[in-house]
């Protein structure tokens, strides 16, 4: 097996340049697919994840301009109970503060999300930690240290956010807003509403935007909307732009599969009196099968490896302005799989049409 390697990348050196341009060519194709894929999976994630949301309508905070932004915090405590007076006790809100701590030993990283007791249910006068927050805790980072300690209720409250959202956080109470005014960024803040409660959702929804632009309307901009229904309506023309890059990824795979196919029908004219004098010398056709595979296979390998780190990449890195705002966009491991298994297929058929030409020759007509 290790002579097959050896000769396998001997091969690839003395046809460098091919080989270069084949995995290139294959490393691009398979960047632009995965990030393709990885976008349309992104969005079918986010349109599945609002699809029948019971809290349904949003309110989404930005700012005119930020270098005009002082320290106004852009929603406090005073606006949340004149949200609740608008809509009858209706608004869910909680602020998703970002919380990192670093002593000698490791870096911890969280939420510390205040909320309203009376809506979840939780005892006042304490602060409640996630799963995944015990380590922060054990070493004494608390970003509440005037609240009692309670772990969090492993029946919480499903209809707003999932579990798993929850095991990354710190619940404190929503009074900790005014404390807390000067870190409290726009993005933070997360009020949302079952419009189905609300007996005129067009009307209210206009007298909470008219009252925040009335309080802060000189820094921020506040909309009232429908995350399902403007997904909905803009994603159409996201997935066309996402065709687009999915078709011009395959495209390139196309591409390089019929060059990587006539590419290596040319080498075996070439080689093939090499393989005849193997084959009277005694060696196997499985032995020459090893060889061809293990060629093809690296080459192949090593294209697909950096297309699918390019892509996966590129999906975190690149904003590429397809994506409708606030979609976050995550890698699939489903998407890298779909990957190595176009990989694996190119492979074994570009080896299968080179080993029946080796097949059906003679060894006398392959060594002339």
């Amino acid at each position: 097996m290790e002579y097959v390697i050896r000769k396998a990348i001997r091969m690839l050196y003395w046809n460098r340049w091919i080989s270069l341009l084949m995995v290139g060519e294959m490393a691009l194709g398979m960047s632009v697919f995965v990030y393709s894929a990885n976008l349309s999976a992104s969005l079918k994630a986010e349109e599945m994840r609002l699809e029948g949301r019971r809290m349904d309508m949003a309110l989404e905070i930005s700012v005119k301009n930020v270098q005009e932004v002082q320290d106004e915090p852009s929603l406090t405590l005073k606006d949340y109970r004149k949200l609740q007076e608008i809509t009858g006790g209706k608004t869910f809100l909680l602020v998703d503060i970002p919380q990192f701590f670093v002593d000698a030993k490791a870096s911890y990283e969280f939420s510390l999300v205040l909320a309203d007791y009376a809506i979840l249910d939780l005892e006042e006068g304490c602060s409640y930690w996630g799963a995944e927050t015990e380590e922060a805790l054990a070493a004494g980072m608390n970003p509440v240290p005037g609240l009692r300690i309670r772990r969090m209720p492993k029946q919480f409250p499903g209809e707003y956010l999932e579990k798993s959202y929850w095991d990354h956080c710190v619940v404190a109470p929503i009074a900790y807003m005014e404390e807390m005014a000067g870190e409290i960024a726009p993005g933070f803040v997360h009020a949302v509403w079952d419009s189905a409660e609300l007996p005129d959702a067009g009307r209210m929804s206009g007298q909470i935007e008219e009252y925040l632009q009335r309080e802060h309307g000189g820094q921020y901009v506040y909309r009232v909307y429908l995350p399902e229904a403007e997904l909905k309506n803009n994603s159409e023309k996201v997935k066309v732009s996402i065709r687009v890059l999915n078709h011009a990824g395959i495209l390139i795979l196309a591409v390089f599969f019929v060059g990587i196919l006539s590419i290596f029908q040319l080498l075996f004219e070439r080689r093939k009196g090499g393989y005849g004098v193997c084959l009277a010398c005694g060696a196997s056709h499985k032995q020459i099968l090893a060889e061809i595979f293990t060629e093809i296979a690296v080459m192949n390998l090593a294209g697909t490896v950096l297309g699918v780190a390019a892509g996966w990449i590129a999906t975190y890195a690149l904003d590429a302005r397809i994506m409708i705002g606030g979609i976050k966009v995550r890698g699939s491991f489903a998407v890298a799989g779909i990957a190595f298994a176009a990989c694996a297929a190119v492979t074994v058929f570009v080896v299968f049409a080179v080993y029946v030409r080796l097949a059906e020759g003679k060894i006398v007509e392959q060594i002339q």
